[in-house]
């Protein structure tokens, strides 16, 4: 490491790109950028990004959605995510030592989610109320609004829960597709920040990219 370094970036074998930064105390913060927001969204139902990651947490091959919602959290720690218009981000603050678990969790949640048929009629319920909610404020309205008249005829004029109709229309076939077409390892980025020394910490960083996308694939 380079005397005084506190960032480094690079690239693995698979693509994924990772930025690490050293800082100082117990906590670290991991997020797994995906490049598939509201504007990669041609051939699917408006929204298809969002409702993506609400219901990414509701279970893998290996996890339930009730083990995934505590997994962190019995470790003092949390887990949650967002979408824009241009990504997914899925990130977690934890203890420092916890960090090789967060990360394998992020890695989880974004290459082995089955999207269960049931939890994904619950989730659909929340994103159509969280629709209304924001019809019934006039800020984010208006913003939706602007932005459909600025990029008209653009995938970035789409509001990024969709629409009512179009969130309707998302079947579970269609996530899946969704996720092996876009949850690809040059579309993922990898940002770390803990107070760990950056050779280590790059080390663990690759172990974990490697252990997901082995020998490059």
């Amino acid at each position: 490491m380079a005397e005084g370094e506190k960032i480094r970036c690079g690239t693995a074998p698979s693509g994924v790109k990772y930025a690490l930064r050293r800082s100082s105390g117990q906590v670290a913060w991991c997020a797994l950028s995906i490049g598939a927001g509201t504007r990669d969204e041609a051939g699917f139902p408006a929204g298809i990004a969002h409702f993506t990651e609400h219901n990414i947490f509701r279970g893998t091959s290996r996890k339930s959605a009730k083990v995934i919602s505590s997994y962190l959290d019995r470790l003092g720690g949390e887990l949650n995510a967002f979408t824009t218009k241009e990504e997914i981000v899925l990130h977690a603050t934890i203890l420092r030592e916890d960090l090789p678990k967060a990360i394998g969790l992020l890695f989880e949640l974004a290459t082995d989610s089955v999207f269960p048929e049931d939890e994904i009629e619950t989730e659909r319920g929340v994103v159509l109320d969280e629709i209304i909610s924001y019809k019934d404020n006039p800020a984010e309205d208006v913003y939706d609004k602007f932005e459909s008249m600025l990029f008209e005829g653009h995938p970035l004029s789409t509001p990024i829960l969709g629409t009512s109709a179009s969130v309707k229309k998302i079947k579970p076939d269609m996530l899946r597709r969704f996720v092996k077409e876009k949850f690809i390892p040059s579309r993922m980025a990898l940002s770390v920040v803990a107070d760990i020394d950056l050779d280590k910490l790059e080390k663990q960083i690759l172990k974990s990219i490697n252990n997901v996308f082995p020998q490059g694939n």
